[in-house]
């Protein structure tokens, strides 16, 4: 049987990560700003930064994570 490995996300992945998650927020909202109210890459782009900001809640504790850090 194959021996299981350890897994490990130490600060410096949650700091990629959270760069990541910012810079797709930012495309987010910017296909927010483009595509007609209610249509459905607006609706499916407001899920994902809706998301977003609640990874970023769940990674750092503050609600706030994406707004402070620009």
């Amino acid at each position: 049987m194959a021996k299981r490995t350890k897994r490990v996300f130490n600060d410096t992945d949650k700091k990629e990560f959270l760069n990541d998650l910012k810079k797709f927020r930012e495309a987010c909202i910017n296909v927010c700003i483009k595509a007609p109210i209610n249509s459905d890459a607006y609706k499916l782009a407001n899920n994902f930064v809706e998301q977003i900001i609640i990874a970023g809640e769940n990674l750092t504790g503050n609600d706030k994570h994406f707004f402070n850090n620009r």
